[in-house]
């Protein structure tokens, strides 16, 4: 099968959707598929040296520096005529999806796509003068998904969000994003510890994403704070990640006297991300906006427990039997720092999560088993099943 994914991130750049594209590629690469990836270049001067990946002329997003928008347009659009493609999977409605949709359009091929961010959410990041209302993010996610043959989920929760925008049930499949657990089976080669000088007696908690506002890092740091003050165990909380809120948050950091407690790595290259997982006693998140979650997978594969606000995605994780993690209803200081030291002081109690957490993502979330199941939805799509 010749597979085309068009997408508005993708390696280098560091966030969970580039990083899973990167791994379904080479995943159904093994399967004997071939993949090729129609997404935003870099920059004037840089290009990705990787085969079958077709750049698109792209700018800087001015809200959020690392991300950028494609123009849909580009003579590498052209080739795609001549690749033989069997399907279309579009990651995004917006820049590379309306390249997708005019390819699959013009091919008159089947047309699949993956709901991966809560778009409603990000406004934001949109100037004020060209901003959607809610009602109308949410009907442009509604419109998109309505165009495709096949809409995938990566949760249950997000299929209802879907059908209460108005996608029909029956459209949609749910698949979660898988992990590479492989890649958590070598030895550590980012002594973490060493680097920052942290005592093997400190309990390291953890959290891996993008530095902006959705991600409710600033609850965490203040939880931290009145985490520190409360028990005589000592603790360090590393920072894994960059993005637009990190001068705030480390200026939040020195603000509250927690300089030598915390500590911000910036972004980090996946090996490292992987070390810093391994490393850490605890995984913490507390984002409201995530369809699925997938760094609280990636903790849980290296067999570090989570504590972790049950919203969107993450709730359909950890609502789940014998998941690795603790959940959180609602944003409450107190539960939190209640489940830290819960977990992170009694040993017996800590290693049955690790132990659980490895064996959930394990058994459940491997690449290779959701690749498949998205290849299945490919071959549906061919046939015209609904």
């Amino acid at each position: 099968m010749n597979i085309a994914m068009f997408s508005d991130t993708y390696v280098p750049q560091k966030n969970g959707v580039a990083t899973a594209l990167k791994l379904y590629k080479e995943s159904m690469q093994k399967m004997g598929h071939r993949v090729y990836m129609f997404v935003p270049k870099l920059g004037i001067d840089s290009k990705r040296h990787e085969d079958d990946v077709f750049e698109f002329p792209a700018f800087k997003f001015t809200a959020e520096k690392d991300h950028r928008i494609a123009l849909p347009i580009s003579t590498d659009i052209f080739k795609a005529n001549k690749l033989d493609l069997d399907v279309i999977h579009s990651h995004s409605p917006f820049s590379m999806g309306i390249a997708a949709d005019l390819v699959a359009k013009a091919l008159d091929l089947p047309y699949v796509g993956t709901h991966h961010t809560m778009y409603e959410y990000y406004r934001h990041y949109v100037p004020f003068i060209f901003r959607p209302s809610l009602k109308q993010a949410q009907k442009l996610i509604r419109n998109w998904c309505i165009k495709l043959d096949k809409v995938i989920a990566p949760t249950k929760d997000i299929k209802d969000v879907l059908v209460q925008y108005g996608v029909p049930a029956e459209h949609i499949a749910v698949i979660p994003t898988g992990i590479d657990t492989y890649s958590f089976d070598g030895p550590v080669l980012w002594d973490i510890r060493k680097e920052y000088s942290i005592g093997e007696e400190e309990k390291i908690l953890l959290f891996v994403g993008r530095l902006a506002e959705e991600k409710n890092i600033v609850f965490l740091i203040k939880m931290f704070s009145k985490l520190i003050k409360q028990t005589d165990q000592k603790y360090k909380f590393v920072i894994v990640g960059d993005g637009p809120e990190r001068e705030k948050l480390e200026e939040l950091s020195i603000e509250l006297d927690l300089h030598d407690s915390i500590i911000f790595t910036g972004g980090q290259p996946r090996e490292k991300v992987i070390d810093a997982y391994k490393q850490s006693d605890l995984f913490v998140f507390a984002s409201y906006t995530e369809t699925q979650g997938l760094v609280v997978l990636e903790a849980m594969a290296a067999c570090t427990p989570v504590v972790a606000l049950g919203k969107m995605g993450v709730r359909d994780l950890l609502s789940q039997k014998d998941a690795g993690g603790i959940m959180i209803d609602e944003l409450n200081e107190n539960e939190f720092i209640d489940s830290i030291i819960k977990l992170t002081q009694n040993k017996e109690l800590y290693e049955k999560y690790s132990e659980k957490a490895c064996n959930f993502v394990r058994n459940n979330y491997s690449i290779n088993v959701t690749g498949q199941k998205i290849v299945e939805v490919y071959s549906q799509a061919i046939r015209g099943i609904n």
